[in-house]
């Protein structure tokens, strides 16, 4: 908020005002109170503004305060102290969660109320456009110390809800981050694994049975070629792309022809066998559904 002395020079505020008001006191302190019974009177024609006024207390209280402000801004020295006053005006009305566009139209209705009084409480045209002029520049000030009380809390909500956002959306990526190299890491060791597990089917191969070693040697390289697979897009995403589904779909398909493969090694039930062969087409269906959709022309 700038100082007093910086709002005055901006407003053209001058001595001459500071005379003007001392009149308009004369003018306009005399009927203050009807002007609060009328100003209460406008805040009822309103269903939100008439809701801050449920309690005889309440409406008794907001005709005190609203004299008191007129009573204020026409006798009090504009200087630092005033200042304070009007920010804790503003600050009272964000605080009850008052919107700020009734401010506004609050200061419309007074601004147009006294200017009708105005018109019959003095005869001289050239003086009442004098005193009017120092009244617009009265109202225009407090609007303008009222409105700046809600952008400054305003900003002080969105500056700590940027903050904390930015903070959040921070370390979310270095976890995000960590945790993706731990699943690099993962997917490595298991890589190397596999390609033990190739290794010992091969000798397995070689040395006792050739075709059960064959046979388990296809599925182990299977598997080994799905780990690759996997590494590639854990490496693609790391650079920034695109997260894919389809892989998935390809680890399951290959791990339900590993055990097709090794079922026909083994001793199995016809049931067994048959659902590993369903569950096989499935996921070919599955697979074939994915990659129409990513291609809908093909």
């Amino acid at each position: 908020m700038q100082p007093m002395e910086s709002i005055l020079k901006n407003y053209d505020f001058h001595q001459q005002d500071e005379k003007n008001l001392q009149q308009l006191a004369e003018i306009l302190l005399p009927v203050q109170d009807q002007f609060a019974k009328d100003f209460y009177e406008f805040l009822m024609q309103n269903d939100y503004t008439a809701s801050f006024f449920q309690t005889p207390q309440a409406i008794r209280h907001r005709k005190e305060t609203i004299k008191h402000w007129l009573k204020t801004i026409l006798t009090s020295t504009y200087d630092h102290r005033l200042l304070m006053q009007l920010i804790r005006i503003g600050e009272v009305h964000v605080k009850i969660g008052l919107e700020g566009h009734y401010v506004n139209s609050a200061m419309s209705f007074i601004r147009r109320y006294f200017q009708g009084y105005m018109a019959s409480a003095v005869s001289d045209p050239v003086h009442r456009d004098r005193l009017l002029e120092t009244l617009d520049k009265v109202l225009d000030i407090n609007l303008d110390v009222m409105t700046g009380s809600y952008r400054e809390a305003e900003l002080k909500t969105v500056f700590l809800s940027q903050r904390a956002e930015f903070w959040l959306v921070k370390w979310s990526e270095r976890l995000m981050h960590g945790l993706n190299l731990i699943l690099m890491i993962g997917l490595l060791t298991l890589s190397l694994g596999v390609a033990a597990l190739l290794g010992s089917d091969i000798i397995y191969a070689l040395q006792t049975d050739l075709e059960i070693g064959v046979i388990k040697s296809l599925g182990s390289l299977l598997i080994l070629w799905m780990m690759i697979e996997l590494l590639h897009t854990q490496v693609h995403q790391l650079k920034g792309g695109k997260f894919n589904v389809r892989i998935f779909v390809d680890l399951a398909m290959v791990a339900f022809i590993r055990k097709v493969f090794v079922g026909t090694i083994e001793t199995k039930d016809p049931l067994s066998f048959g659902l590993l062969l369903a569950g096989l087409l499935i996921l070919g269906l599955i697979y074939f559904l994915i990659g129409r959709s990513a291609n809908p022309r093909v």
